[in-house]
């Protein structure tokens, strides 16, 4: 694993299912940009913040740097908080 820390099967699954959860808010924001209404798409932008501080907190417990593309997409969704 990263920076030399032995490889730990639980902790893989455990990112792997994380991840897995910040691709299915993702998909579910996206869909939800057409037809849904704006406190309910506030609702999914959230969903997905959520996500991706999860995953963020459990890459920064392994030991693994966080990307900067999802430094920034949290940032992005930190900013619209609260916004429409």
């Amino acid at each position: 694993m990263y920076a030399g820390r032995r490889s730990d099967p639980g902790r893989h699954e455990h990112l792997t299912v994380l991840l897995d959860e910040v691709h299915s808010a993702r998909a579910r924001l996206e869909s939800a940009r057409h037809d849904k209404r704006l406190a309910e798409q506030q609702a999914l932008r959230q969903a997905l913040l959520d996500a991706l501080d999860a995953y963020a907190d459990a890459l920064a417990a392994a030991g693994v740097p966080l990307p900067h593309r999802l430094r920034s997409e949290i940032d992005l969704y930190r900013g619209l908080r609260g916004r429409g």
